[in-house]
């Protein structure tokens, strides 16, 4: 009887060791968000400029699509795309700065939308709203900077929506002519 009870504690002496040892190794390397702030193909989206996305997505060898509306373009991101994102859409305001950036695909593998969603939960944590398993959900992440991504991976229609919420403006004139300014430059 001695024997058996000794036996059935090594044996969970055993099976219960390896098991303590990865839970401890899972959360020593538990991945930490790397950025604090939205980023669209490596560059900062706060207050981010359309004509410095276009050169940094020509640098990457891509090239919009013709565009017939002002303050939309369109990028096409090859037939595989990036994980399977195969398009993206930048909607800019007046001054040229992008204000949303849509990114969309369909992707049907789903290890594609799990190694997607795994990305933006490595780079930037836990989501502020919604719910991510296993790298498929539905999620929005927000940033202090005005910022905040919106991502939909519940289906096989996979969108990722950036959204500046208060883009930058170039500081114009507002058309009206100071008389005083020019009244005190003549004299």
């Amino acid at each position: 009887m001695r024997r058996k009870t000794m036996l059935v504690y090594v044996v969970l002496a055993l099976v219960i060791a390896p098991v303590n040892q990865a839970l401890a190794n899972s959360a020593n390397s538990a991945v930490l968000p790397t950025a604090n702030a939205a980023e669209l193909f490596g560059l900062s989206f706060n207050d981010l400029k359309l004509v410095d996305l276009a050169q940094h997505l020509k640098n990457m060898g891509l090239q919009s699509y013709p565009t017939y509306k002002e303050g939309i373009v369109s990028y096409g991101l090859g037939p595989e795309g990036i994980l399977g994102i195969t398009n993206a859409t930048l909607y800019t305001n007046p001054s040229g700065y992008v204000r949303q950036a849509l990114l969309t695909g369909v992707i049907q593998s789903n290890e594609k939308r799990k190694a997607i969603g795994d990305v933006f939960f490595n780079k930037y944590g836990a989501p502020s709203e919604g719910f991510l398993n296993k790298g498929i959900g539905r999620s929005k992440w927000l940033f202090d900077d005005g910022t905040e991504i919106d991502f939909r991976n519940t289906t096989y229609d996979v969108s990722i929506l950036y959204v500046d919420l208060q883009p930058k403006k170039s500081a114009r004139n507002s058309g009206r002519i100071d008389v005083e300014a020019l009244s005190r430059k003549s004299r």
